[in-house]
């Protein structure tokens, strides 16, 4: 018989909900529910002991893994195929969990610790509920109101199932077996304080024992046990509420508006007097900027100048391009066939001149970086406005094929340029390109280079003999105090490439 029953999607009491969750609880076996419990107390265990006070590494990755197999083997019985997408969500974020051993980027790894937990909550959603996809309107709220509700919900559930455990057994046998096992204990205390200090009388070597064993215990550091326990119990409760929680089906319902839909010929004007000014910008555009024109340029702006200041504003005028367009294609009214090829002309149009933009505002980057080098903000904008381009290019595509599903191509080309911001190795691209820019312009920010991860080792060493004695000699300071940090031992959990290639380098 199936024992996982599933909620009706439809608008219960709070009284309904528990006795349904109730009801849900009671046709679980109980076998099932013991392992979850030890299983759960085997992950809270090793996540202490991979995380706490410990530098993260390929631990991430193990313990992903463990995790995802822990939830897959809990919701067995109730997971759907039907949305593949959930599964395939596991990929990237394996992705991530594997750079933790790859790369020492601290900016990109505490992000991504973020995005990991969104994608465990998206893709377990995904892969347990059939009426979640990446479609689902409010997706996010659903997915934080599940997470939100599973812990209060769930948190004293291991307690009720061990003591439900218990009393299966036949309560007077055990509450007998209770008595004599408790007074045994307490008549054998005396006998062995006795006993204890006739043989350490007797034998001087077993006494040395006895005497070493209560000054180890002396020596033990109760507030290092105490937080280790207090991180495993608060792990614990915080997996098992989290993994239990999908053996329910919350009431969620969609949301079944009416869809929004805009007047076309109000909206192709706005389009028609926004390319209108866009085609008198790229005009300006191929004078000033491709055309050679920095001869031209007032008399106030250096090429430098002018190519920095133009730079976040292109950007901005670009993120509104793309809203307006997306908008553009979901909401118009789509009523008449002449309405419909125009408006196909005009958003094309916008997403040409769009492009025209995306390209200015890389080639004003371009020109400032030559100056002033390369920093984190300014290789990220540039694989964003990649990220853009691509995007615009689906959509061109979308405005005439409106079969395309534009949502997902566009979320998986989102997540496959933010694998790529973490593997393309972002700190290395940096001070090399830094670094060239100083043989050419005797200027370099050595200690911004310092500030990057162990991945810059390699190429902060071609410095270490510049004939700049200032250069020089900073950079032999922080090649000494990274041979210090290199020289602590760590465990193998805590495994990292860019650690181990930078102290393979530096000996």
């Amino acid at each position: 018989m199936k024992y996982y029953e599933e909620m009706d999607n439809t608008q219960l009491s709070k009284e309904e909900c528990i006795k349904k969750i109730r009801n849900i609880d009671s046709k679980i076996g109980m076998n099932e529910k013991m392992y979850t419990i030890a299983i759960t107390l085997i992950l809270a265990i090793i996540y202490d002991k991979f995380f706490t006070g410990k530098q993260l590494g390929i631990s991430t990755l193990i313990f992903y893994v463990m995790f995802t197999g822990f939830f897959l083997w809990s919701v067995r019985k109730q997971v759907r195929f039907k949305n593949g997408i959930g599964f395939i969500m596991i990929i990237p974020t394996l992705m991530l969990a594997l750079n933790y051993s790859i790369h020492s980027n601290g900016f990109l790894n505490n992000f991504n610790g973020v995005m990991i937990f969104a994608f465990i909550a998206i893709s377990n959603s995904m892969i347990r509920y059939e009426n979640i996809t990446l479609n689902s309107k409010r997706l996010i709220i659903k997915i934080c109101n599940r997470v939100i509700k599973s812990i209060p919900q769930n948190i004293l559930k291991p307690f009720l199932f061990i003591k439900s455990s218990i009393t299966i057994n036949n309560k007077k046998e055990k509450s007998a077996t209770k008595k004599n096992i408790i007074r045994g204990l307490i008549i054998s205390i005396p006998l062995l304080v006795v006993i204890l200090i006739l043989l350490t009388s007797a034998d001087m070597v077993f006494k040395n024992y006895v005497t070493n064993l209560s000054m180890g215990i002396a020596d033990i550091n109760i507030g290092s046990i105490t937080s280790h326990l207090l991180v495993v119990i608060i792990a614990f409760f915080i997996i098992f509420s989290y993994i239990w929680s999908f053996k329910y089906n919350y009431d969620e319902e969609e949301d079944n508006k009416k869809i929004m839909q805009w007047e076309p010929i109000t909206v192709l004007t706005i389009i028609f007097v926004i390319n209108i000014v866009y085609l008198l910008f790229s005009i300006v555009q191929f004078s000033y900027l491709y055309g050679g024109g920095s001869n031209f340029l007032p008399h106030e702006f250096t090429y430098s100048e002018y190519a920095r200041k133009g730079f976040f504003e292109l950007f901005a005028v670009t993120i509104i391009n793309f809203t307006i367009l997306i908008s553009s294609m979901k909401f118009i009214k789509k009523d008449k066939k002449i309405i419909n090829t125009v408006s196909n002309i005009l958003l094309s149009t916008l997403v040409i001149f769009t492009i025209n933009l995306l390209f200015s505002a890389h080639y004003k980057m371009s020109l400032y970086e030559q100056i002033y080098g390369f920093t984190y903000l300014r290789i990220f904008v540039h694989i964003f406005m990649l990220m853009l381009f691509m995007l615009f290019i689906v959509a061109l595509i979308g405005i005439w094929n409106r079969r395309i599903p534009i949502n997902k191509v566009l979320i998986v080309i989102v997540l496959i340029m933010y694998i790529l911001i973490n593997y393309i190795n972002v700190d290395k691209i940096i001070a090399e390109k830094n670094i060239d820019i100083y043989y050419k312009t005797q200027k370099i920010d050595v200690l911004y280079l310092e500030s990057l991860s162990y991945d810059v080792i390699p190429q902060i060493l071609k410095l270490k003999n510049d004939s700049n004695s200032e250069i020089s000699s900073e950079v032999n300071r922080y090649i000494d105090d990274v041979k210090k940090e290199l020289s602590e031992e760590n465990s193998w959990y805590e495994f990292n490439y860019s650690k181990y290639k930078a102290r393979k380098v530096i000996n």
